[in-house]
Formats: structure tokens, C-alpha cells, sequence
């Protein structure tokens, strides 16, 4: 079968995961460990937007794995098209300053550094809670089109300060629907201008006006061929090994196997060997290396002042500020909502909804459901 065929094939799954991702839009938002790019074939090139006018054509690729977020979710299958990755990230943990999978926020599993966060946050320690919390990053394959026509790039991005942005800007309210943007034959150039925004001893890009233009030609097969299915190279630690990172007591950890291999909660929390709290000196560091802040890695990292240690954006203070006022909340078991709201029918119509630790299935229930 051709890409081409196979495009026209799974082209609609690409309309249903701008659903999912404008559905889901407003919910948060280097040595890394989140993705094996060592994996993959040939050299993997990173795109870096430039100053002013930008414009890409975002390729899509095939889900071709359990671990896709989606895919747990129920939302998506193996062998349809995603336009981009969406997952939730610690960055900066432990000594090692690595990055690695929330498993919470991406797979609602327990992740001991939202648990050492919760704890920070309950002896009143805010700034060290929030250098723990995780972030919402995506991942693309793109066409630079004036710049690098025909090669493929990764684009490695804050959700909030690019997706937010750019599926607001796809919502189609006439019609109920979305831009296809990212359809093989029928999408869109995505157009937007990018702004160096320099505050708190950090330089970083802010994406504004984005618009979509139709596209002289349609996708390449080679370059379409060559996307990178994200999914199958994820990196998902287990338990233990992301709580060796965190406290150093194993700076080495590597992959452990998937996370339907994680222990159970209660074995968990027998587990946990190590209870004391990140000096301030550690956390403070943890915290210049926010979001915003890192937004251009892995080509260009920010230079630290030792001095500085401010929040790194308006968005990015409005976005933290929310989140850290968020309850701590415990799951009471499936199909019943921990807040008293309708299990998979109220998932992200509430503040709540923000930290809670059935979202995943409940937001996957309210899908099922439409």
C-alpha cells in the first residue's frame, strides 16, 4: 500500500485529534530521558524558529504503539495518524538535572516526584514544590517551508506557549469543527510569528499570530515516510528508577520497562526507602529551569544568573499560580469521581479536574461516551 493510500486511509483520525487536543487545551502547561532519540535511524534534526514570520507544515505520523497517552486513554488507536505528541514532563529531577515521563498526568499512575511536590507544598515549601511540578510538552515533526524545504525536523515545544495557541487558532466555530491542518494532502502551511521574551536572566520564544495558507504542493512521500512515530521511543521509567533519580541514589537509572509494569500503589508506598526534602539550594535551581524558560532547548539553553530567581513569564505565572493553588486530592477507585462531580461526563469542567488522579480515565469514559 502507498503513503499515499494509506494517508487518505487514516486522514480522519487527524480531524478527531484536533478534538482531543483543543478539548484539552487549557489544562496546565537536554540531558533527557523522555525519548530514546538514539533509537531511531538516521541523524534526528531539531527545528528552532527564527525571529518574526515562521512557517511549517506539520507532518503527522503513525501511532504505532500501546505506551501513546491516547492510545491508554481509549481515545486513539494503533495505525492512526497523530499530528504531535502530548505529554506531561519533569524536567530538571535530582542531581543528573534529567527529564523524565510524568507518570501521573500521562498515564495516571503514581509518579513519586508529584508526590514529594505534594509534600513540599503540604510544610510550605511553594517554590520547591513548584520547580517539581510537571510540565506539558509536545513533539512534532515539521517542514521548515522557507528555510529547509524538504527536510524533516523535530519541534520540541511548551504545550501552553505553542499548541494552546495554535489549535485556538485551528477551532473552526462555523462549521464545528477544525482546520486540517496537518492533513498529507489537503493540509495547511501553519504560519506564526515568534518573539524573543528575555526575563529573569532568561531569553525565550513567545508564539503569537498564527494563520494557516494553503500549500502549493502536498506532502512528500519520502518526507512523510520519514516521520518519527514518537510514541515507539519513549522512554518510560518505572517507579523506582524516576525516585532514584530524584534523590540521586542512582543517577544511572535507565528504562525499567513500560509503566503497566509499575507496582502498585500500595507496594509503592512500603517501597519509598528515602524521606528527606531537596535543600533549598537544589530546588531553587530546579525552578530557573521552568517551562518557559527552556523553551528553545535542546538548541539553545539559557544562561543562568545566580541571582535570579523569578518566574520567567506573565502566561507561565498565571499558568503556575493556578496550578499551585490546586487541592491535593486522592483517587476513591474507578468510575466514581474523588470531588463529588459526575465520573466521565464533568472531566476538565472544574478546577479539581486539574490535579486529580482519575482524570485520565474519566476524560477517556467522557469520550467513549460522545
Amino acid at each position: 500500500m502507498g503513503v499515499k493510500e494509506k494517508s487518505r486511509k487514516k486522514s480522519s483520525s487527524l480531524a478527531k485529534r484536533a478534538g482531543i487536543s483543543y478539548d484539552s487545551r487549557d489544562k496546565g502547561g537536554g540531558g533527557s530521558r523522555v525519548i530514546n532519540w538514539k533509537e531511531i535511524d538516521g541523524e534526528v534534526k531539531f527545528y528552532q524558529p527564527g525571529v518574526g514570520k515562521n512557517a511549517i507544515n506539520i507532518i503527522p505520523f503513525e501511532i504505532k504503539s500501546k505506551n501513546h497517552p491516547l492510545v491508554k486513554q481509549g481515545q486513539m488507536e494503533i495505525g492512526e495518524l497523530d499530528y504531535c505528541l502530548d505529554i506531561w514532563t519533569h524536567r530538571n529531577v535530582g542531581p543528573s538535572e534529567s527529564s523524565v515521563i510524568c507518570l501521573k498526568k500521562t498515564y495516571g499512575k503514581a509518579c513519586p516526584i508529584c508526590e514529594e511536590s505534594e509534600k513540599m507544598k503540604k510544610q510550605g515549601k511553594e517554590k520547591e514544590a513548584a520547580a517539581l511540578t510537571s510540565k506539558r510538552r509536545v513533539f512534532y515533526n515539521v517542514e521548515d517551508v522557507r528555510k529547509k524545504p524538504g527536510e524533516l525536523q523535530v519541534f520540541e515545544v511548551s504545550h501552553y506557549l505553542f499548541e494552546k495557541e495554535l489549535i485556538d487558532e485551528a477551532r473552526n466555530e462555523d462549521e464545528d469543527g477544525f482546520i486540517d491542518f496537518a492533513d498529507l494532502k489537503t493540509g495547511s502551511v501553519v504560519k506564526f510569528r515568534c518573539s524573543k521574551i528575555s526575563q529573569g536572566g532568561y531569553e525565550f520564544n513567545e508564539f503569537k499570530s498564527f494563520s494557516f495558507a494553503d500549500r502549493e504542493d502536498s506532502i512528500d512521500d519520502d518526507l512523510s515516510a520519514s516521520a518519527i512515530s514518537f510514541d515507539e521511543h519513549l522512554n518510560i521509567l518505572n517507579y523506582e528508577s524516576i525516585q532514584a533519580i530524584l534523590f540521586g541514589s542512582d543517577e544511572d537509572a535507565e528504562d525499567e520497562g513500560d509503566e503497566d509494569e509499575r507496582p502498585s500503589r500500595k507496594k509503592q508506598s512500603a517501597k519509598k526507602s528515602s524521606k528527606k526534602d531537596d535543600d533549598d539550594e537544589d530546588s531553587e535551581s530546579d525552578e530557573d529551569e521552568d517551562e518557559d524558560a527552556e523553551d528553545e532547548k535542546p538548541a539553545k539553553k539559557p544562561v543562568k544568573k545566580a541571582a535570579s530567581k523569578k518566574k520567567h513569564s506573565d502566561e507561565y505565572e498565571d499558568d503556575e499560580e493556578e496550578e499551585e493553588k490546586k487541592p491535593s486530592k486522592k483517587s476513591s477507585g474507578k468510575g466514581k469521581c474523588p470531588h463529588g462531580y459526575t465520573f466521565g461526563e464533568d472531566a476538565d469542567d472544574h478546577e479539581e479536574c486539574e490535579d486529580c488522579d482519575v482524570w485520565v480515565k474519566c476524560i477517556g469514559a467522557k469520550k467513549k461516551g460522545d
